[in-house]
This record gives C-alpha cells, structure tokens and sequence, in this order.
C-alpha cells in the first residue's frame, strides 16, 4: 500500500491509455497498471479492457486497449517520464511508430493542462481513436478536453457520426 503525504491542492486527475497487442496482452496491461498503481495518490478508476483491431501496419494482431485515472502529484514531464520508464521495465521493444508493441503508456490527460512539447497535453489524437474515447467514455463521459471545451462523450458521439464504429469486446482474460 502507498501511502502519501502531499498538497492535496498539488494532485491532478490523470487520465492514461494501455494497449498491448503481442502475446501475453492481459498480462501486459496488468503489468501496467501496477507500475501505474505505484504513483496513484488516490481515486483509482478504470475501464473494462477491450479487445479492438489494429491500426497501423498490416499483420498486427488485435489489441487490449484500456484507460485508467488517479490523482497524481507531480508534473506532466515527471509522469511521462515514468510511463516511458515503465515501458521499458515491462519489455517494450522499439519497433518504430505504429507497431506491435508489448506495453504502451499513453498521457491521455493531466489535469486541465494544455501544452505542446514533451508532452503534449491533451493527447493530440484523443478526438480520432475510438480504441481510446470507448473506454475513456466509460469512466469519465462527463470529463470536459480542456482543448475543445467537450465533454467525452460528445467527442466520442461526435467521432461516431463521422466515421463506422469498430468492433469492440470486452474481455476479462487472456483469450486464444
């Protein structure tokens, strides 16, 4: 158990994305999110996992995606520096951008912060990933993106109108 001592006007709402697509890919998020519990000041929060296609190359296999969210206390740089961190400790190999991957970390949100650099707050493709706003949209619908000033589910009625809806399964286990 962590136990922390801090500002609580100093803690933000973070929001994180996990997705694995190579096998062991329950594991994997698991794994994840307990590198992710390590951190949580409080207020834990998470998505079921879904299985949903890939996108990127050709040949992928499907993914578990899933989102997260805790209080945090620190700054956006720290905490993508521990989600890169984990990454690594977890075994993710570099394979170029939009690959398989064993483990990603994605800063979804910190708090209301807007920025460009490393990172970019919000998430610039939050408003085009169904594989994100589903699962985002079942622990936080009523979250406002501090850049488009919409609620989640909006953007995600909004990304539903526009494009053909992918399919989506929950899962709850490794499946073959």
């Amino acid at each position: 158990m962590n136990i922390y001592i801090c500002d609580v006007d100093s803690l933000e709402r973070v929001f994180i994305a996990l997705g694995s697509n190579l096998p062991d890919r329950y594991k994997h998020l698991g794994e994840g999110r307990e590198m992710l519990r390590r951190i949580s000041a409080g207020g834990w929060m998470e998505s079921p996992i879904y299985e949903t296609p890939p996108v990127g190359p050709a040949g992928q296999g499907p993914y578990f995606n899933q989102v997260v969210s805790f209080w945090y206390s620190g700054n956006s740089t720290k905490l993508l520096h521990y989600l890169k961190g984990s990454e690594f400790i977890l075994g993710r190999k570099p394979r170029g951008h939009w690959n398989s991957r064993e483990i990603d970390l994605d800063l979804l949100y910190f708090g209301k912060e807007v920025r460009q650099g490393r990172p970019n707050l919000p998430h610039p493709q939050i408003v085009s990933r169904q594989f994100v706003l589903v699962p985002l949209n079942d622990i936080a619908p009523d979250w406002e993106d501090p850049q488009t000033g919409l609620k989640v589910k909006d953007l995600l009625s909004g990304l539903l109108q526009k494009e053909e809806k992918i399919p989506f399964r929950v899962v709850t286990s490794e499946e073959p």
